[in-house]
């Protein structure tokens, strides 16, 4: 492999003052292309005592015509270059997002059945999604939308949750000899209310809402 220009001797240059038509010569030309062609910049190609200045290079390509059709060649190929490699990356981007975002890796059947288990024993989904390890509300609508499996899984452990908060309602009722009717009643009012507050209302995964699956408030 070659190695790069900015390794290279640099060829003599007329650095004397007074007026010359020009110090340009094809060596110190040659040169410059190819370190830009090895992607450095203007300013570091420059920056060499030996090497011409910043405004002697540009003044070179408005006289030099030559040069000047050489110079803009390479700047076209490298910007050509750039554009490639910037919209490859943004492919490579595009595929990589594409993937996380689709990767069933975040859903386990052993997640989802914690999940439901909560569910079934009266837990809220905003209760669920607030304890350690599980997924947030985003996930578990995602998950409703997308599989029918935990969708079906979770609906039933909602049934299982409204029918154990009735089985404590009239366990609160028995117990009224016990505590009085009027905690009874309180206990009994306290369960009706958060089984109406827990309703399953679920989302399709269209924008429509089922009239029978409504999303959870």
């Amino acid at each position: 492999m070659p190695s790069p220009a900015r390794t290279w001797p640099i060829p003599p240059m007329d650095h004397e003052a007074g007026f010359k038509d020009t110090a340009f010569t094809w060596a110190m030309g040659a040169l410059i292309l190819q370190r830009m062609a090895d992607r450095e910049t203007m300013k570091a190609i420059t920056a060499a005592p030996r090497m011409p200045a910043y405004c002697t290079v540009f003044q070179w390509v408005k006289v030099v015509p030559e040069f000047g059709e050489a110079y803009r060649e390479m700047r076209a190929a490298l910007a050509a270059t750039a554009r490639q490699e910037r919209d490859s990356l943004r492919a490579l981007r595009r595929r990589t997002r594409a993937w996380v975002s689709g990767r069933k890796g975040c859903y386990t059947p052993e997640l989802a059945e914690a999940v439901c288990d909560k569910i079934r024993w009266g837990a809220a989904m905003s209760e669920v999604v607030g304890l350690p390890g599980m997924p947030s509300s985003k996930v578990l609508y995602s998950w409703l939308a997308r599989r029918p499996d935990f969708r079906a899984m979770f609906m039933a452990a909602c049934g299982w949750r409204d029918g154990w908060l009735k089985f404590q309602a009239e366990l609160a009722v028995d117990a009224c000899l016990e505590f009085g009717l009027a905690h009874a009643k309180a206990r009994v009012a306290a369960l009706e209310a958060r089984a109406g507050r827990l309703t399953p209302k679920v989302y399709r995964a269209g924008s429509e809402p089922d009239q029978t699956l409504r999303r959870e408030a």
